[in-house]
């Protein structure tokens, strides 16, 4: 029997359904790898045709940032003319020696200016915690395809210790992040916008301090939790090797008359194994990927028209809203950030998991 044989079998007998209702949930919003299986991905990797389209992936994912680019403008334009409005009003004021109407005016265009800002910062918020959480349950879906074909392949130590080391990190932090980390630069933001109410920094420093503890945990979590299953996975990876070696040579040696033929299937059955796990493991990235890239232009464009909106309105407004509108963009950076790094954290696991069983072919 063929390679593809073997593994067009063994794909009819596994349930992949969950997988690929993620990959369409996934893509709802943006889908810059194509229509896409597990099955199509093995059969690339067998056929020695390319996985991705690098030309299609950067045609979509540019359409994709000019898209949220152009919705973001009525949002930076509704915050100009705010400012125009109110400077008008100043400049008003001033002349008619009327301080009551001018600071009036500040408060109305600062709670406006919140209002605003607030709503898209809690719409992004929204994008960023779902994709993490959808992360989360592909993580969760992945795990137990991957480990038992990694276990066939012969990786018993890997199988058996990175499974529950990657769910338990997996878990702990996903609990860190939508309890701790998420929360905290939720905070910082609102500290953020009631500071601007005011001319003087009240708790400005405070949300900048809250905003750098949060990203400093996740990147201590990512680089913990990351360190420990590749460290892991090194280790195993050594005495999975062994174990697969030293099994062939015992078939090899000891079996009479069709030890050789029965060794050479062993190579075979373990070949097919390794095609079927790199495949699901790359279309698990897909995932992850597709996860990353379609939340993260969104936020990337949101939080440059929150840049360049601070730029305008500040020869126009009030210095305090353009430091606001400027500080609410790095806050949306912040989770750009968070996105990036957990995101980042979940294809190391899957890298992880994609690089073992080398050691048993």
């Amino acid at each position: 029997m063929s390679v593809e044989s073997i593994v067009n079998e063994q794909l009819a007998s596994m349930d992949m359904k969950e997988i690929e209702e993620l990959f369409n949930i996934a893509s709802k919003n943006g889908n810059v790898f194509g229509n896409t299986s597990p099955g199509q991905v093995i059969r690339s990797l067998i056929q020695g045709d390319p996985v991705f389209n690098f030309h299609d992936i950067i045609g979509a994912v540019t359409n994709h940032f000019m898209h949220e680019i152009h919705g973001s403008i009525i949002l930076g334009a509704q915050l100009v003319v705010i400012c125009i409005i109110v400077g008008l009003l100043r400049n008003l004021a001033d002349s008619f020696s009327k301080d009551t109407v001018s600071n009036l005016g500040i408060v109305v265009c600062s709670s406006c200016v919140m209002v605003l800002c607030l709503k898209s910062f809690m719409d992004i918020y929204q994008v960023c915690s779902s994709a993490v959480e959808t992360m989360t349950v592909t993580m969760q879906a992945l795990l137990p395809i991957l480990v038992p074909l990694l276990i066939t392949m012969g990786g018993f130590a890997s199988g058996g210790i990175l499974n529950p080391l990657i769910v338990t990190a997996i878990t702990i932090f996903n609990s860190v992040l939508q309890r701790f980390i998420m929360p905290a630069i939720y905070v910082s933001c609102i500290f953020i916008l009631v500071n601007s109410l005011s001319e003087k920094d009240y708790v400005k420093k405070l949300a900048l301090l809250i905003r750098g503890a949060a990203v400093t945990v996740m990147g201590l979590s990512v680089t913990l939790f990351s360190g420990l299953t590749m460290l892991q996975g090194i280790v195993t990876k050594t005495a999975d090797g062994m174990l697969a070696k030293t099994a062939k040579y015992s078939v090899d040696n000891f079996v009479p008359i069709v030890g050789g033929f029965a060794a050479d299937s062993l190579d075979l059955i373990l070949s097919c194994a390794a095609i079927i796990k790199n495949g699901i493991g790359i279309f698990g990235l897909i995932i992850l990927l597709t996860l990353l890239i379609i939340p993260l232009v969104k936020i990337l464009a949101v939080a440059l028209v929150f840049k360049i909106t601070a730029v305008v309105i500040e020869p126009i407004g009030n210095k305090t809203i353009s430091d606001c509108v400027n500080e609410v963009g790095n806050t949306v950076i912040t989770l750009a950030i968070i996105l990036f790094l957990a995101a980042m954290m979940f294809i190391i696991f899957l890298s992880v998991i994609i690089s073992l069983g080398g050691g048993s072919l």
